[in-house]
């Protein structure tokens, strides 16, 4: 069977531990997929050492029309890696980076654009354009669909405030939960006080140690000591008050 989407995780030489925290990102992307009808893939590759070989394995039984690879920085060398070998073993796919890498390159280039001259990040995009046909820099909910698109330019900018592909908060909160259910969650072992926590999504990155905290109590207290089955209040900048 032809699954027209797989997404990849690569391997990250950053991180002691690469089963400890959950590609979210990439699982969004999964889950905007299936909620419109796609079939979609996960290969996840976190803490896989012979990442090369479960690729090749991989993509001699399934044949995709899109390979989407997520990377950060330290995991670009492996994307790039892993889309080599995606041209050998899947000639016909179209090869997509998202996450943050090309979402930064994107940026740093636009500035260097505007001051008239090209340096570093105008090399790196130039490695990029060399591995992938398609960069997505920001959000990929709604990128997506433009990126696995036969027509799609190398570039989809889903990071300008000003565009229609920027995710808002409306956007967000309409978007589904992370497609869990396509990476083995039981391999990831984050916990908090002993209790699984492979759920919990941070849209905006870790709080500071120190960080106030809102309780339903009303009390306020340091993020650090937050416990398990604590009620925690949230913000909400549209009503301007406090929610449980």
């Amino acid at each position: 069977m032809r699954t027209p989407v797989c997404l990849v995780i690569p391997p990250s030489p950053f991180l002691l531990d690469e089963r400890v925290f959950v590609s979210l990102g990439i699982l969004k992307v999964a889950a905007v997929l299936e909620r419109s009808g796609i079939d979609v893939e996960v290969l996840d590759l976190s803490g896989v050492k012979n990442y090369a070989e479960v690729v090749r394995s991989h993509f001699a039984r399934t044949e995709a029309r899109t390979i989407g690879i997520t990377a950060t920085t330290p995991q670009f060398p492996a994307a790039v890696e892993i889309a080599g070998l995606a041209r050998e073993s899947a000639p016909g796919a179209r090869r997509v980076l998202g996450g943050p890498h090309g979402t930064l390159t994107l940026a740093a280039l636009k500035r260097e654009a505007k001051r008239g001259t090209y340096g570093r990040a105008f090399r790196v995009m130039r490695a990029i354009r060399e591995a992938f046909n398609v960069v997505v820099a920001g959000d990929g909910e709604a990128a997506i669909f433009q990126a696995i698109h036969p027509l799609c330019g190398p570039v989809v900018d889903a990071d300008d405030p000003a565009g229609e592909l920027f995710m808002d908060h409306a956007a967000y909160d309409a978007s589904p939960w992370p497609a869990r259910h396509l990476v083995d969650l039981e391999s990831y072992r984050y916990t908090i006080d002993g209790e699984r926590a492979t759920s919990v999504i941070g849209q905006l990155g870790c709080l500071a140690a120190g960080t106030k905290i809102r309780l339903y109590s009303g009390d306020e207290i340091p993020v650090e000591s937050v416990r398990v089955g604590e009620c925690v209040l949230s913000y909400d900048e549209t009503t301007g008050r406090f929610c449980a």
